[in-house]
């Protein structure tokens, strides 16, 4: 590979991982106007694997959900580690990341914190405004203050998208 492609891949990863970052960042300001913005139009999001429920298809759907979910939500705090960022193409990227998630709700004490441990499972198209995300999955290894437990098991990697 040519230094220029070499640098540009580690500016492309560089530039990736800070997409993720202001992710998390938006997501602990409880904004979901700023979270959408990271993403492409044409985006899908699954936040529960296996549920059609919980697959949004477009910013509008991700949105008004994202919005729900934050409307009730207190405070949070969001994490992501282990990035390990696939070229599928130079404009193409499968990502895959631990993650951890923290939240406190408006129904507190009555309605637990949720802390998650799981995975994110992305894939990032290079546009004009920069890298976005057009998939996103969220996999929850176990969860207290949940339910959902051991999604990561089985699961093939690198990660595969519709």
């Amino acid at each position: 590979m040519s230094l220029e492609k070499t640098v540009q891949e580690l500016k492309d990863r560089v530039d990736i991982l800070e997409t993720m970052y202001e992710y998390c960042r938006h997501a602990d300001n409880l904004d979901p106007a700023s979270m959408v913005a990271l993403f492409v139009d044409d985006c899908v999001a699954n936040f529960v694997p296996g549920s059609d429920e919980y697959t949004l298809r477009g910013k509008a759907q991700l949105g008004k959900m994202l919005s729900d979910a934050l409307g009730v939500t207190v405070s949070g705090s969001h994490h992501i580690s282990n990035a390990e960022i696939r070229f599928d193409t130079p404009d193409q990227v499968t990502f895959h990341s631990y993650m951890y998630s923290w939240q406190r709700f408006t129904g507190f004490p009555a309605t637990a914190d949720c802390h998650r441990w799981g995975r994110y499972e992305n894939r990032f198209v290079r546009t004009p405004a920069g890298w976005r995300i057009s998939r996103l999955k969220l996999i929850s290894a176990g969860e207290y203050g949940g339910a959902r437990i051991g999604e990561q098991l089985g699961r093939p990697f690198p990660p595969t998208f519709d």
